[in-house]
């Protein structure tokens, strides 16, 4: 059995897409899946399958249409793809709240990099690895032009952590 974190898209973000933590997991378990837990109340679901990511993503999209009536994009990962995606963080020194990943539900688009870095200001580097899109936003998102219309430029369906939480996640699977 393979550990997978489940991230789910918009989940909890304002008024819109709410779902209750406790009835996440009960869905999931009641999919079948073994070892559910949930990480803070923004849709990070970990759980233990043998399916393949595809399949995952795929039943857990279906399931929370049919049990929540929201449709919500789910990113999937094995805890050594967030691992790898960890160590390959070219912002190391950077503030982990300020440092974000984007997951990426398939490959980049062409052209990616180029259509994020045209946003981005000065204290706003972007760099596009594989299926992760690392952004450090020097003076937060509140204010920035880039974090406003990252998901529209981005060109592909994909969720969002800051540093932080992906590393908690990480941890949450070795205990």
């Amino acid at each position: 059995m393979t550990t997978h974190v489940a991230l789910l898209r918009g989940i909890n973000v304002g008024t819109a897409k709410r779902v209750a933590m406790p009835a996440l997991r009960a869905m999931a378990e009641g999919l079948g899946y073994r070892d559910v837990a949930t990480h803070i109340n923004s849709g990070n679901l970990l759980l233990g399958t043998e399916e393949d990511a595809e399949t995952l993503r795929q039943r857990l999209e279906q399931g929370i249409e049919e049990g929540f009536g929201l449709h919500a994009d789910v990113v999937v990962r094995t805890v050594a793809q967030l691992d790898a995606a960890l160590a390959a963080n070219p912002f190391p020194d950077g503030d982990p709240s300020r440092v974000t990943i984007a997951f990426l539900a398939g490959p980049a688009p062409d052209g990616t990099a180029e259509r994020l870095l045209a946003l981005a200001t000065a204290d706003e580097p972007v760099l596009v690895h594989g299926q992760e899109v690392y952004v450090l936003y020097g003076h937060g998102q509140a204010d920035s032009k880039l974090a406003a219309a990252f998901a529209k430029v981005l060109g592909v369906s994909a969720t969002v952590r800051n540093l932080r939480t992906v590393r908690r996640l990480v941890d949450l699977t070795a205990s």
